[in-house]
């Protein structure tokens, strides 16, 4: 984040919540984990996000399932 501040139009990749506020507050646009994955596929670099989305979870990575829920239905998976 602090990196960030010394560029202009900057997109962060961050998962963790108090650094997703501390972005919030300092104006940075975000995005986490599986908006890059959503993204991937939006542009055909992937074809499916489910079996990412599943591996994910099987290690320490963690969302809310509203957010999973959510991601595979605009991904239509």
């Amino acid at each position: 984040i602090a990196l960030a501040s010394e560029f202009d139009d900057v997109l962060l990749i961050l998962d963790d919540l108090k650094a997703r506020k501390l972005a919030n507050r300092l104006n940075f646009r975000f995005t986490g984990t599986l908006g890059v994955i959503f993204k991937a596929k939006q542009m055909s670099l992937i074809s499916g996000i489910k079996p990412l989305i599943i591996k994910l979870l099987s290690t320490n990575f963690r969302v809310a399932d509203h957010i999973v829920e959510e991601i595979l239905r605009m991904s239509e998976e």
